[in-house]
This record gives C-alpha cells, structure tokens and sequence, in this order.
C-alpha cells in the first residue's frame, strides 16, 4: 500500500472515529468492514448481500459524509490540535512553564475550545 493510500486510510479511519455515531447504521457496518477489519468489497458485499459496486457506492458516499461533517464541525482538526499541544506540554522542562501550558489547556477545554 503505498503512502498516500494509507493516509487516505488513515484518515478515514480517524474521522469515523469522530462521527460514527452520525452515520446511518449500514454506512457504519460497511466502513468498519473496509477500514477496521481489511474486509474487500467482495467480502463485504456477501457478507451484507449488496454487489461490490453497492459496497463501493456506501464507502463512497459514507466517506463524503465523513469529510462534509469534518468541514462542518472540525472534531478531527481540533483533536489533532489538542494532540499538538499535549507534546509540546510534555517536551516543556520548566515546572512553572509546563504547568502553566496545563492551565491554558484546562481553560481550553472547559470553556469549549
């Protein structure tokens, strides 16, 4: 698999982790299918007893769902910033620095960011 196809995979994974839960419950079953468990179309579309190009057409338009409601919301985009700030308050040495850095991030979070 080569590099883009895995961060294309990767992503996907990662913004079905943010908004699984909006998802219709088949457009779910087929993304875990594809993404969580390497399943093929094939494996999946006898599975769920759909052709491979209905299995196609469900990652397709599930993968747009996905994207539509990272651009609308920004769970992923946010996550990762909050991952950011996280090592960079880990990697501080100053104590009063690195606590402060916590504070700023406590504040953050309950306020909503």
């Amino acid at each position: 698999m080569n590099e883009d196809a895995l961060s294309s995979r990767e992503r996907a994974v990662s913004l079905l982790e943010c908004y699984e839960s909006l998802l219709t419950e088949k457009q779910r079953g087929v993304m875990d299918d594809y993404y969580r468990y390497d399943l093929s179309l094939g494996e999946i579309g006898e599975n769920r007893s759909i052709s491979r190009a209905g299995v196609y057409d469900a990652l397709k338009k599930s993968n747009e769902k996905l994207e539509e409601f990272e651009k609308n919301l920004g769970l992923l985009r946010k996550k990762e910033q909050m991952k950011e700030k996280i090592q960079t308050i880990e990697k501080e040495l100053d104590p009063a620095k690195k606590l402060q850095l916590y504070e700023e991030l406590g504040k953050e979070i309950t306020h909503g960011i």
